[in-house]
């Protein structure tokens, strides 16, 4: 369960970002999350949760946008995203160059998880 850890290290990230900046509450956060990070949503977003208790960052909104899967062509160097659905390893496992049809291609996009942006309250002064 990956999801856990990956939960604690975007509430530290946000965290000292929002230390950095003088922010006392975050009420946002958006990811952007590749297919291939084989993150399950749900568990990420309860270990959020769980982790971001009693902080600033607790109980902010946190919204997943799905990141693209993308590949390249290791003979030809066409890049490709890929829009198959399915299991993943029946994905992985079919992926060909959509201009030479080979499978000796490298994915170049859709394992990440990253942390597209955070909203925070501001006070007024």
């Amino acid at each position: 369960m990956h999801e856990f850890s990956t939960a604690v290290s975007i509430v530290e990230a946000v965290k000292k970002a929002a230390m950095s900046h003088g922010v006392a509450k975050v009420v946002g956060i958006t990811l952007q999350i590749g297919k291939l990070s084989m993150l399950n949503h749900d568990q990420l977003l309860f270990g959020i949760e769980i982790a971001s208790k009693d902080s600033a960052v607790e109980g902010a909104k946190v919204t997943i946008e799905p990141l693209p899967t993308k590949i390249r062509c290791r003979k030809c160097g066409t890049e490709s995203e890929i829009t198959q659905e399915g299991a993943l390893y029946e994905i992985l496992t079919s992926l060909t160059c959509s201009k030479c049809s080979t499978k000796d291609v490298e994915v170049i996009q859709g394992r990440e998880c990253i942390i597209k942006d955070i909203q925070a309250e501001v006070e007024k002064t």
